[in-house]
């Protein structure tokens, strides 16, 4: 497949867990947009936040632009890649955006919230950052896909509707 696989959704959605799966079901490189700003700054994301978030987004979105004039990468990104428009489209470019949504209270019980820098102050964060983000994450994505099970089984469902949308 030419086209990239985008997984938009929270922090705790699980995009990358699912991502790396994907990409070993699909035979195509994966690529995690946090790992790779990590990497191009020699910091965690908490570090870099200490910056402050208007930072970090503009970072982010020179990874959207790279990775958006790239071919058959399964990309797993920040959970707030839909709040610059730009991001987005420099993602669609090349790319069917699959929004994984996974209910907060899931989020809240599975996840390390001091590796996640706009959650650790107050978990209820999560619930905030949610109500938010649900419409650009429904906007954005060309699928939407509900993470209430183990990962293998999103994975599947995931090929599935992409076998229905571009015939994978």
């Amino acid at each position: 497949m030419r086209k990239n696989i985008v997984l938009i959704g929270m922090p705790g959605s699980g995009k990358t867990a699912i991502g790396k799966e994907l990409s070993k079901k699909l035979n195509m490189s994966f690529v995690d947009m946090d790992e790779m700003i990590e990497a191009k700054e020699g910091k965690s994301i908490t570090e870099i936040f200490k910056s402050g978030e208007k930072y970090f987004r503009k970072l982010e979105t020179d990874c959207a632009k790279e990775l958006g004039s790239k071919n058959s990468l399964v990309i797993s990104t920040g959970g707030g890649v839909v709040k610059r428009k730009e991001n987005i489209d420099y993602l669609k470019n090349n790319s069917v955006l699959v929004f994984i949504n996974r209910n907060p209270d899931n989020i809240v019980k599975d996840v390390d919230i001091q590796k996640r820098p706009l959650l650790c102050n107050d978990i209820n964060n999560v619930y905030k950052l949610y109500d938010e983000r649900i419409t650009l994450y429904k906007k954005y994505c060309d699928i939407e896909i509900i993470n209430d099970r183990e990962f293998i089984d999103v994975t599947e469902k995931i090929i599935q509707e992409l076998i229905k949308k571009i015939n994978v």
